[in-house]
């Protein structure tokens, strides 16, 4: 679980507490009703916007924003290599018997691919769509949460409306002026504070994991077209690195080179 996402949250809502006061802030600031207007307005508007499909993704899109595996390029590398090697020293059949023991499906397919003989360009091809239909699912969880971020300081405003209008009707009451009022502003601070710091944080936080996953597909894509290619595990190697930013690509180059000179002394 990345908490990092649970101490932002916490962060900034203690922060904003400590500013205004603890004791202010859960007198004035915790409205019921308010809470309502907004929760229920969006809940509604999703409803509308999006069909049962996507609201049924929901908790895979959470469960993906808050137990998501770090990506460790270096390790996919090594994996590919060991795979590469093996398969240069024993053949087809080593390939396959790789195959079974991987998890990942998109490296899986590929390999599958290539222990099928399939043509390199038919490889390239089938590994190049499963890379923009994934694109594709990750920008429409992305858009679920971005819309989700539009649409809660729209029903914040209709709450600041719905005060306003109450408290124009009950001016002949000074009792409930102050009771409205707080509707009227209120509502609004649930709605801007859902969606800049829920709602467009969540999105932004599956795009950045959206870009690790397709760059790692993006790694497997030129090591696996690589080597169906025939070519040498230097160069699958540096095909599968050249994705990376040159610091990391260089770490990578000496651990390895560092690790196939231990194995030639050996």
């Amino acid at each position: 679980m990345d908490k990092t996402i649970f101490l932002g949250i916490f962060l900034g809502l203690g922060l904003l507490l400590h500013a205004i006061g603890i004791e202010n802030g859960l007198k004035l600031f915790l409205h019921t009703d308010s809470i309502l207007i907004v929760l229920g307005g969006l809940l509604g508007a999703t409803l509308v916007h999006f069909p049962m499909s996507q609201l049924l993704k929901l908790k895979s899109r959470l469960k993906k924003v808050f137990f998501s595996k770090k990506i460790n390029y270096f390790e996919d590398i090594k994996n590919i290599i060991v795979i590469v090697e093996r398969s240069k020293k024993e053949g087809r059949r080593a390939l396959i018997q790789d195959i079974d023991g991987i998890k990942d499906h998109f490296l899986k397919n590929g390999l599958t691919l290539i222990a099928d003989n399939v043509d390199v360009s038919d490889v390239r091809k089938i590994l190049r769509e499963n890379i923009n239909f994934m694109d594709f699912r990750h920008d429409q969880g992305i858009r679920f949460f971005e819309q989700m971020g539009k649409y809660a300081p729209g029903f914040g405003l209709i709450g600041t409306l719905i005060g306003l209008v109450l408290l124009l009707a009950g001016l002949s009451d000074p009792e409930n002026i102050g009771a409205n009022m707080s509707i009227a502003l209120v509502t609004t601070l649930y709605g801007v504070l859902l969606s800049n710091l829920i709602f467009f944080p969540l999105a932004g936080r599956m795009r950045i994991l959206s870009n690790e996953e397709l760059l790692q597909k993006e790694m497997y894509l030129e090591g696996l077209v690589a080597l169906s290619e025939g070519a040498s595990t230097y160069v699958i190697r540096e095909k599968m690195s050249m994705l990376l930013p040159l610091k990391e690509r260089m770490e990578i180059t000496e651990i390895l080179d560092k690790k196939n000179d231990d194995r030639n002394e050996t």
